[in-house]
């Protein structure tokens, strides 16, 4: 669902994944305290905002980027 948001944040937001099938992926995602399927949001000096848990539409993924970011 992020990837059908990046044409429209792109310009705005980096977006990183985490790939959970390798070491670094395992590491970031448990010193996150991540699952699967989360997102984490940083400001550009890497302070952690926030983050959410589970699969989101586009819509809400929309209003919390909007939200987060001031947009």
């Amino acid at each position: 669902m992020v990837n059908s948001l990046k044409p429209e944040y792109e310009d705005k937001i980096r977006f990183v994944f985490a790939d959970l099938n390798t070491r670094e992926g395992r590491w970031f995602a448990e010193y996150h305290n991540a699952s699967r399927v989360t997102l984490i949001f940083f400001k550009p000096d890497g302070t952690k905002i926030t983050s959410i848990s589970g699969e989101k539409e586009p819509e809400f993924l929309r209003k919390v980027l909007n939200r987060v970011f001031k947009f």
